[in-house]
């Protein structure tokens, strides 16, 4: 009697170790997501030469306008120990002139950027930052100018520059009143255009690329506005850099630039756009500063939340040094500009939200496809945000796509996810269940900022793969993740009875490495779940999934 009990007993345990193996073998392995912090040593300390230089004066035509005068200066800053030094042209925005006939001082917009150059240069950069005032400038009194149409003026002026370098680089000393021969590569460029200068150099480098010169060898776009349509973007790397609180190019039109070069067919080459969090438009220019844009409802800005000049300053030396050395096979990228890394929290010291672009992906879930989610305890709704108010559907929710010129159109449709309790879930069917020809899965993703549910708090949650055999693999996405910030903003009342909300709320990348995936088979990947367990409520947007 005994042993039947001890047998009945003995197949009871069995049992409960067989479900519990079972259970081990779906559930397969439990990560989470690292946070990651990006900083960027300054590798060199080059005795470094600073010039300003005056090539002369000259005129711009604009067919039955008056000739606009300009000047063609700069400030040329090089190390005095490198020979064949790749070049970095910086080009400033349009900030008001008062008389393009006798600049102010104050108005040198070019010298803005100088520490800038001077950084580059310690790096063992040549650098120009020159005035390109005449390209902005219209009228002034009774003298109509006319306008640039294409940023015609843009490159006139910048082709002097360059001819006059070449003078000095093939060893004439008068052009600059010193010897630079063999000092710099001009068919080595990168460009940095600063606001309207952030799309003018997209028309640059693709009149030098019909003409015949590959002399651009990347560029990078600081607070860009998108003043022209069919922007043409040149096929090398791109950074773009939008600030939070930008109150001169308030529609942060570099983010719907940098969202059509991620719709390019053909393109090979990378593009990375970082929103820093808390910048303004002026800072990164000892020209400039918040004066220039007076009166401007700020009720989103926290004085806590803002960044200070010297933070400006430090971002863009970090950024622009990291970017040129990358395409230049100095150091590897890492992190922003790895799309097989974790997307960082912090970059040179400063919160960051950031985006990357890379060929050869494949997307397996859009929100422009609509397809079903199955859900529980959490509701899915596909929405539209555009700037027709009729079309909107997804109230105060700001991704930038207000620009006259997007060509992508005037909405953008997205798959919202709101849970009230922590047990909520929803499960995406996936286009490719073969997982293993890529490193990455990014999701285009945000906080809903604006949803009263969030409770001011960065959200979290855990992402769950499943394979064909029912094995699971788990990543928790803490509330450290940066696509997934808080956002603070306001709602305000603009024309009566009209309102709308001050601060974005951005898509930016949550990428999870699939070395973090374990323990099932990649090669047949059935659906992506994602589990609200991590806090209590919430709502956020999803754009994308995209393998890279």
């Amino acid at each position: 009697m005994k042993s039947k009990k001890f047998i009945v007993l003995l197949c009871f345990l069995i049992s409960i170790v067989a479900i519990a193996i079972v259970i081990i073998n779906l559930t397969g392995e439990i990560k989470v997501l690292p946070t990651t912090k990006q900083q960027y040593e300054l590798k060199s300390d080059n005795p470094v030469e600073t010039v300003e230089y005056n090539l002369g004066k000259g005129a711009l035509t604009t067919p039955g306008k008056t000739d606009i005068p300009y000047q063609k200066q700069g400030v040329l800053t090089f190390a005095t120990n490198k020979k064949n030094a790749p070049l970095a042209v910086i080009i400033h925005g349009r900030h008001g002139v008062s008389d393009i006939k006798n600049i102010k001082e104050e108005e040198n917009y070019y010298k803005g950027f100088t520490y800038l150059a001077q950084n580059l240069s310690k790096e063992g950069y040549a650098v120009i930052s020159i005035d390109v005032n005449a390209e902005h400038h219209e009228q002034i009194n009774d003298e109509n100018y006319g306008e640039s149409q294409k940023f015609e003026r843009l490159i006139t002026i910048y082709k002097e520059h360059i001819n006059g370098l070449k003078k000095a680089v093939n060893g004439d000393s008068t052009v600059f009143n010193m010897d630079l021969t063999d000092k710099i590569n001009l068919s080595d460029v990168t460009l940095i255009g600063h606001s309207r200068g952030g799309q003018g150099i997209d028309f640059l480098a693709t009149d030098l690329k019909n003409s015949g010169d590959d002399s651009i060898k990347g560029m990078i776009s600081l607070t860009p506005s998108k003043n022209l349509k069919d922007a043409p973007y040149t096929d090398v790397p791109h950074g773009f850099i939008i600030a939070e609180y930008d109150y001169d190019v308030d529609n942060l039109e570099g983010q719907v630039s940098f969202d059509e070069i991620k719709t390019s067919k053909n393109r090979t080459s990378f593009a990375n756009n970082v929103f820093l969090r808390g910048a303004n438009h002026y800072y990164f220019s000892r020209k400039l500063d918040l004066s220039f844009t007076p009166n401007v409802p700020s009720d989103n800005v926290l004085e806590k939340n803002t960044i200070d000049r010297n933070q400006h300053e430090t971002f863009l030396t970090g950024y622009v040094t990291e970017f040129i050395d990358i395409i230049h096979n100095k150091t590897k990228p890492v992190n922003n500009f790895n799309a097989s890394d974790v997307a960082p929290k912090t970059m040179y010291g400063a919160k960051v939200m950031s985006s990357m672009y890379v060929p050869n992906t494949k997307t397996i879930f859009s929100a422009d496809d609509k397809t079903k989610i199955t859900s529980s305890n959490a509701k899915a709704e596909y929405l539209v945000e555009s700037i027709n108010l009729k079309d909107n559907t997804i109230g105060y929710f700001r991704h930038p796509i207000d620009s006259e010129f997007n060509t992508n159109g005037p909405n953008l449709n997205l798959l919202n996810f709101k849970w009230s309790k922590k047990d909520g879930s929803a499960t995406i069917s996936v286009k490719s269940t073969n997982f293993t020809d890529f490193s990455t899965v990014r999701f285009s993703i945000a906080q809903d900022s604006t949803d009263k549910i969030n409770q001011g708090k960065d959200q979290a949650m855990t992402v769950v793969f499943k394979d064909k055999d029912g094995k699971t693999a788990k990543v928790v996405v803490g509330n450290s993740t940066p696509a997934l910030s808080y956002l603070y903003g306001t709602e305000i009342e603009y024309i009566e009875n009209q309102t709308e909300w001050l601060g974005y709320t951005p898509l930016t990348d949550l990428r999870i490495p699939l070395d973090l995936v374990k323990g099932i088979d990649k090669e047949n990947i059935e659906c992506i779940s994602l589990d609200f367990d991590q806090t209590e409520q919430g709502s956020i947007m999803l754009g994308d999934v995209v393998l890279e």
